[in-house]
């Protein structure tokens, strides 16, 4: 294929797109991401110091949220794929463990 050929067809597939929009989009689903992980952390922290027990739903969702953002990576992303492999599987296990946790910790 040559140069014109690759540079046309590129333009063609990122008609429409606005960038920037993609970019705040990104960003703010990470800056989401990151607040969700802090209060979670904050609610398990207090949690525990409070003797309430621990809420196994609440950081299930947020080990399935990690799960896929990782996993979404690893799919689309060439960059880091092993690590973000990694990553979604090890997340993937602790989601595993909390909602078994959740239903069977129940009385």
């Amino acid at each position: 294929m040559k140069k014109e050929e690759i540079l046309k067809k590129a333009k063609e597939e990122n008609k429409n797109k606005d960038y920037a929009s993609i970019a705040v989009s990104n960003k703010g689903a990470y800056l989401a991401g990151l607040v969700m992980i802090i209060l979670a952390a904050i609610y398990f922290t207090y949690e525990i110091l409070a003797g309430k027990g621990t809420n196994y739903a609440l950081y299930s969702l947020l080990a399935i949220y990690n799960t896929v953002l990782y996993g979404y990576q690893a799919i689309k992303s060439k960059e880091k794929r092993k690590l973000h492999v990694f990553t979604a599987v090890i997340w993937g296990l602790l989601t595993i463990m909390l909602v078994v946790s959740y239903f069977l910790g129940k009385k």
